[in-house]
């Protein structure tokens, strides 16, 4: 369990293999009376997304971490866990205590919420601090960056943040939580749209591949059968979904 290493465009045999499944909602779906156990149903669908094809991993939040690697025992699905999730503002013991629960647990990695603050005063040593204090318990950590957060109001972040995400031994920047809670000016949305996500995963991508970064991207939120060939053609590498979309979503993509 775990052995899985993190995935690269060239390596990918399957479309399971770029697929990050994920249960990350306050409420269960036993109320809408669908399941009675969302976790041993992500697990089921992560270890068979088609026959004899995984899932790469799954993910939820750190109370649950310890329930989600028995559940894959035996199996090559990676567990990982969300830290900081939604806001990123924790500070550094806080995602540390999170790591390191859950990597006692047997947790193989981790996605990281960024401190959204310190990425807009261009905090370069408390974004390290951070994840530094994760990677000494999940070496092999994504961070969820608020991409169209920053795309919208800040554009000359992303690629500092790239840069720093690359200095801190991260291996994969990823877009978003997809919770909308920003402070935004009035009158104003969060541009979330399929186009605005393609153009920004093509200069990040152009960015990686200009510095040489050991990056990848994932892209997470809003991903259909529609769009989800373009999002990996404008630079994606692997896929956050809610686990109940596996089987279209591979199913578009073959």
């Amino acid at each position: 369990m775990g052995s899985v290493a993190p995935a690269t465009p060239g390596d990918i045999r399957d479309p399971a293999e770029r697929f990050d499944l994920s249960y990350a909602f306050a409420n269960t779906y036993a109320a809408l009376g669908k399941y009675d156990n969302p976790l041993k149903e992500m697990s089921e669908v992560a270890r068979a997304v088609a026959p004899g094809m995984p899932a790469r991993c799954a993910l939820c939040h750190p109370a649950e971490i310890e329930e989600l690697v028995a559940l894959l025992s035996g199996s090559p699905v990676r567990p990982e866990v969300l830290i900081d999730f939604a806001d990123g503002l924790s500070g550094v013991e806080g995602k540390e205590a999170q790591a390191k629960v859950a990597k006692s647990a047997g947790a193989a990695g981790a996605d990281v919420v960024v401190n959204l603050h310190a990425v807009q005063k261009r905090d370069k040593d408390t974004l390290m601090q951070e994840f530094a204090a994760v990677r000494k318990h999940l070496p092999e950590i994504k961070v969820i960056s608020q991409i169209p957060y920053l795309w919208q109001f800040d554009r000359e972040s992303v690629p500092w943040l790239l840069d720093v995400l690359a200095e801190s031994g991260v291996y994969c920047v990823k877009d978003w939580t997809t919770r909308e809670n920003f402070l935004l000016p009035p009158n104003t949305t969060l541009d979330f749209k399929d186009d605005t996500r393609f153009e920004y995963l093509r200069a990040m991508r152009d960015h990686i591949v200009k510095k040489g970064y050991p990056l990848i991207i994932k892209i997470a939120g809003r991903v259909e059968t529609t769009n989800v060939r373009s999002f990996i053609n404008a630079g994606a590498t692997l896929i956050g979904l809610s686990y109940r979309k596996a089987p279209t979503l591979r199913e578009a993509l073959l």
